[in-house]
């Protein structure tokens, strides 16, 4: 059994903190008019302000969520949605009879996809308390209807807002939502949506105009906003072009076997590679993808003598293998990027078994995705340091974005 003190201290501490909720409950419903006091709690968490809809222009109103009261300062249903006591308050709305065949004033509170819309009241001039809801992002909309007792909003929508919830949406979303008329051009430009976006045509190779911004592809059955996929970058796009070499065609792996001592180069260069019918200007080591899979014994220390072949700076990390700083291949902390058809030697150790894989540092958004890494696999001198196994492989696995037109450009 519970001390006696300790129970009427408990109970104390229930009695405040309900004491508190309807205090919080009530500066909600009273504390979204007026000036902001100091050290109020920020109305942005707790008012929502209606907007007018068009011809109701002088309409007004704000809802202000209020908490029930409780032993806690906030409710919640058992799946943990909030749930808040709204109190709305409407001003100079005009008879609902002026606005065609309606008689009452109806509050709903519906999620932002509209999947799921609840009756919170009838509401006239002035303050009405309203039923609760229990969604974690809403609208609320205020119609006019022909009677008191729909079910469903099918009048006039004349004030509408969104829950402080809904804020906690990208900064974009009304970019989104206004791609297609939206003047998106980097500035001085005379580009615009729906002017073949001209100013977006510039890549890494001087004088190539040719690769333009092409949309992501969706799976099939899934719906994006029309004007979401009319949106495009305010940078130029870029994908490697083989005018300025010749790109061979990609080779599969090759299983390179080093000893301690022994000297390896790896050329990062352009490849080409088909892919659903598309024939694709792509990067590779040694024109492979993966690059060579690099066997090494444990212990021993080899020199790699990278070129990269590219139109861009690169390096080689190498990924996972403790080996001296400077040869570890990040740019600006390491070591400077290697310039396009720079060099730079690497010493590097494999003081540790297992396996592991190189890549660069260098815009690995473009230089990775494109096909620049391979593995390597360290040998241990022990012949029980794997488990037993009939056959051996080494898989890398990696996704491609290709889309009608060949790859998704990448930003330049």
């Amino acid at each position: 059994m519970m001390p006696m003190k300790s129970s009427l201290a408990m109970l104390l501490l229930v009695a405040l903190a309900a004491t508190h909720g309807a205090v919080a409950a009530a500066q909600a419903a009273d504390g979204c008019e007026g000036p902001q006091r100091t050290h109020e709690h920020s109305r942005d968490l707790y008012c929502i302000e209606l907007i007018s809809a068009p011809g109701v222009e002088r309409a007004s109103g704000r809802v202000a969520l209020g908490f029930d009261a409780g032993p806690f300062t906030v409710a919640a249903t058992a799946e943990g949605a909030l749930r808040y006591t709204p109190t709305i308050t409407l001003a100079q709305l005009p008879a609902p009879s002026s606005l065609g065949a309606y008689a009452v004033y109806v509050v709903w509170a519906a999620t932002p996809s509209m999947d799921r819309v609840r009756r919170l009241g009838v509401a006239a001039e002035g303050r009405t308390r309203l039923d609760t809801i229990d969604f974690d992002k809403f609208v609320i909309l205020v119609s006019a209807e022909r009677s008191a007792t729909v079910r469903e909003p099918s009048g006039r929508i004349v004030l509408r807002g969104m829950s402080p919830s809904t804020r906690l949406q990208p900064p974009e979303l009304v970019q989104f939502s206004l791609g297609a008329v939206r003047d998106t051009a980097p500035a001085g430009s005379l580009d615009t949506i729906g002017h073949d976006h001209a100013a977006h045509a510039g890549t890494a190779t001087a004088g190539d105009s040719s690769v333009r911004w092409t949309t992501v592809p969706m799976p099939q059955g899934l719906t994006m906003l029309p004007a979401e996929m009319a949106l495009r970058p305010t940078v130029s796009p870029y994908l490697p072009r083989a005018g300025w070499a010749a790109a061979p065609p990609v080779r599969s792996r090759e299983i390179v076997r080093l000893a301690n001592g022994d000297t390896l180069r790896l050329i990062a260069g352009l490849v080409t590679r088909t892919f659903k019918g598309h024939t694709l200007t792509m990067f590779g080591f040694n024109g492979q993808h993966p690059g060579p899979l690099l066997q090494v014994p444990q212990g021993a220390e080899v020199v790699v003598e990278f070129e990269n072949a590219l139109d861009q700076p690169s390096t080689i990390h190498w990924h996972g293998v403790r080996l001296d700083n400077r040869f570890d291949g990040i740019p600006g902390l390491t070591q400077e990027a290697v310039p396009a058809g720079g060099r730079f030697t690497y010493r590097v150790r494999f003081p540790d078994a297992g396996i592991y894989w190189y890549h660069p540092h260098v815009r690995e958004d473009i230089q990775q995705e494109l096909g620049l890494y391979g593995n390597m696999l360290v040998r241990s001198p022990r012949a029980d340091y794997f488990s037993p196994a009939h056959r051996e492989e080494v898989l890398m696995l990696d996704d491609l974005l290709v889309g009608d037109d060949g790859l998704v450009p990448f930003g330049k």
